[in-house]
């Protein structure tokens, strides 16, 4: 399932098809009380618009809620009324106090912007502590939340929830964290745990001062005496006092220049009229009416493909840079015309300035969705632009990638990619971004999915289906459901050794991989077999100086050594450094690797000297490459550090040991195991170097120089 990765075992790494699971641990790593600060998600820029206005007694009663630690949901039954820019305000008016007072009415405060699930929305939108093993930071982002929420001073926004509680247990999650909790939702009906608060429609006078403060922004004017019945009758009758509607008309008469007279001769004139409200106060007809009101045969082919695009993604912003990397190449434009900036000034898009970002609103996306039903083949830019950012293995952050998995979602429902074996790749590229942030159901429903539409439009006996059977047998493998896996893997290798025969490198792929199934069962023996098949098929098809190959030697000589068989497996270690030298070279990381693995087995055959030479030489690429702040740099120092203790260095040794702890303390925290392992391996090593010695004094000391 894409290129081979590392995996570890104790302090040894492994790479290759299989190798290994991380030893599993039910430890969360916190913050430190000192890494927390007052707004506790990434999104801190949350402004309201320039243009809020009105709202003042539903600011008052939701403060009066939020004074009270009680958990409230604003609930209007459609969207475009505001619900997110009351939230907004509120936040923005609670960071102020803070930053102006530092002794506001709480201690944390938090903007999280729902999206698919609460687990999600949390990993995507809180600081959190990142866990070594990414299975576990969905948990780590909860236990963050609970301790944040302990003393009961925390603030928590939550917007845009559209599922209902059943739907989602971690609403029901929510429900018994301490403090004040708001949500916006459409939804009338959520939980008596939450509070309903409903929000109506803005009165026709503060509708009015919506209006001027958009149209006149630059030059604060106001609508004359005269023009005011006309544009109350725009406001009343016309849009039917929706917020977001109000809005949109007069950002249109701004860039049209359009008097009050002249914008109801138009609507009239288009026959537009948001006519009346059902018993759910929802716009019957709001679809429609926004059609005729901002006709798309007006547009350029290339405004109508970035909106096309906008139409396909969730309602998120998305920054300007990236706007133009992923939709100007589709669109025939180049990176200086401001096609952008237009689309904005006709009110089709909406800006944040201090974020520097675009959006679709919801009312708009759907419409031009439904008029244009973007094709899959307009947008093939966009696809591959998109499948970069999801390259976990190529970017340098995860949480990088992470954010454009609700875009690379979204875009594989509205543009039909699920029923389109071309973008398998694309399909592929998701899954594993899904497995490598420990979103093994999404990326096993997602991979079952691609799967059956392979095999009715491939067939079964495909090598594409081939590949597919293998990369859902590794997300079965991966949540330790062995034996679905193990029928997958040999599904799979079946369709290989029919399609390609046995001396094929996809082939000996399938037996490493099913060899890695054995490994986790602990039937040494099998995993052992498949392993010396699969490197002979490499060494006859690939040549032994192929880095494949060279994996190969790897998971076979791991296999040597979880059964004792050193000799065998510091012989195929020495192989395969020899070929990762030579075709890597010496300063690779996974020549480097190979010198920590070999190290371990001299460690196991007494061979401490040859250990510490091969430590001293990974730890020496690793810092180059990595850094001195990683934790591979510390399992170095830590590996480097027992070679010294054995052999009597205690000074040197201790001095390993505070380095590795020094590391990991920054990286994991204190109360990880490696860190608390690290410390005890110190402290018997100091007393060892120094009897009777003050060690707490000399890590003190240690820890200031």
């Amino acid at each position: 399932m894409g290129p081979e990765v590392a995996n570890r075992n104790k302090d040894s790494t492994f790479y290759g098809d299989y190798v290994g699971r991380d030893n599993i641990t039910v430890n969360i790593v916190m913050f430190q009380e000192s890494e927390r600060e007052f707004v506790v998600t990434h999104n801190a820029n949350i402004k309201p618009v320039a243009y809020f206005t009105g709202r003042e007694t539903e600011l008052q009663d939701l403060r009066q809620r939020i004074a009270e630690g009680r958990k409230s949901v604003l609930v209007s039954g459609m969207g475009g009324i505001g619900k997110t820019h009351i939230c907004r305000k509120l936040f923005e008016e609670y960071l102020r106090e803070h930053t102006e007072e530092q002794n506001g009415p709480f201690r944390y405060i938090g903007y999280i912007e729902y999206d698919r699930d609460m687990d999600s929305s949390l990993q995507n939108c809180l600081k959190f502590k990142q866990q070594e093993n990414p299975e576990y930071n969905s948990e780590a982002a909860w236990r963050e939340l609970e301790h944040l929420a302990s003393n009961g001073e925390l603030l928590l926004f939550f917007d845009n929830v559209n599922v209902s509680i059943g739907e989602d247990e971690g609403l029901k999650r929510l429900m018994s964290i301490p403090g004040a909790i708001v949500l916006t939702s459409r939804r009338r009906e959520f939980s008596k745990e939450f509070e309903p608060y409903r929000i109506g429609f803005l009165s026709t006078e503060k509708c009015r001062e919506l209006y001027e403060k958009i149209r006149f922004e630059t030059s604060r004017k106001t609508v004359t005496e005269k023009e005011v019945p006309v544009l109350e009758y725009i406001i009343d009758t016309l849009a039917a006092r929706h917020t977001i509607t109000v809005e949109f008309l007069a950002h249109l008469a701004k860039t049209k220049h359009w008097t009050v007279q002249k914008l109801r001769d138009k609507l009239e004139e288009k026959s537009f009229r948001l006519e009346y409200r059902d018993e759910e106060d929802k716009l019957v007809n709001i679809q429609g009416s926004y059609e005729i009101l901002y006709d798309m045969s007006s547009l350029t082919e290339t405004e109508r493909s970035i909106l096309e695009a906008f139409s396909i993604f969730p309602y998120i912003p998305l920054s300007a840079a990236t706007c133009s990397e992923w939709l100007f190449a589709d669109a025939g434009v180049s990176e200086e015309e401001d096609i952008l900036t237009g689309l904005y000034q006709k009110g089709w898009l909406q800006f944040d300035e201090e974020q520097d970002s675009y959006a679709l609103h919801p009312v708009f996306a759907r419409f031009i969705y439904d008029k244009c039903k973007p094709q899959l083949g307009n947008h093939l830019e966009l696809i591959e632009a998109c499948r970069k950012r999801l390259d976990v293995l190529k970017s340098s952050s995860l949480s990088e990638c992470q954010k454009y998995i609700p875009f690379a979602e979204s875009m594989i429902i509205k543009l039909d990619m699920e029923n389109n074996v071309v973008q398998a790749k694309f399909i592929s590229a998701l899954i594993f971004l899904l497995y490598y942030v420990a979103e093994y159901k999404k990326a096993e429903a997602l991979c079952e999915k691609s799967l059956r539409i392979q095999e009715r439009i491939l067939g079964e006996e495909h090598p594409d289906t081939a590949e597919t059977y293998n990369n859902l047998a590794f997300l079965y493998k991966v949540q330790g459901e062995y034996e679905k896996a193990k029928t997958l893997y040999e599904k799979s290798l079946r369709i290989r050794e029919k399609v390609f025969g046995e001396e094929h490198s996809d082939t000996a792929v399938s037996y490493n991989n099913l060899a890695g199934v054995y490994m986790a069962q602990r039937e040494y023996e099998k995993a052992e077999a498949l392993c010396e098949k699969s490197l002979r098929i490499r060494e006859r098809v690939l040549g032994e100086e192929n880095p494949n190959t060279a994996t190969g030697y790897n998971n076979l000589a791991f296999v040597y050594m979880t059964q004792g068989k050193y000799t065998e497996a510091k012989a195929l270690y020495e192989k395969c450094l020899r070929i990762l030298e030579k075709v890597l070279g010496e300063e690779h990381l996974y020549t480097a690797t190979t010198y920590h693995n070999l190290a371990e087995i001299y460690m196991a055959q007494e061979g401490y000297g040859k250990a510490k030479e091969l430590y001293e030489k990974c730890l020496r690429i690793r810092k180059k490459i990595l850094g001195e702040e990683h934790p591979d740099t510390a399992a170095s120092y830590n590996g480097l550090a027992f070679v010294n203790e054995t052999q009597g260095e205690y000074q040197k040794a201790v001095m390993s040991y505070f380095k590795a702890y020094s590391i990991l303390l920054t990286m994991v925290g204190a109360d990880h195991p490696k860190t608390c392992t690290a410390l005890k391996n110190m402290k018997r090593v100091y007393c060892a170097w120094n009897p009777g010695g003050d060690f707490i004094r000399w890590l003190e000391e240690q820890r200031k120089n």
